[in-house]
């Protein structure tokens, strides 16, 4: 396997070739800030009763 053509790109380096396929829409961003919306909501609530 002298000849560089038969190497697959990214075969060298596993990380990058199972991190390059992520779908960027699909983060957990989304979910952290609902999230948070949520426990201040919640917060608030729980204020006005007490």
């Amino acid at each position: 396997m002298t000849n560089s053509e038969e190497k697959k790109p990214g075969a060298d380096n596993p990380l990058t070739y199972e991190t390059r396929d992520i779908d960027t829409d699909n983060t957990l961003l989304p979910m952290l800030i609902t999230g948070l919306v949520l426990v201040v909501l919640g917060a608030v609530v729980v204020m006005m009763f007490v």
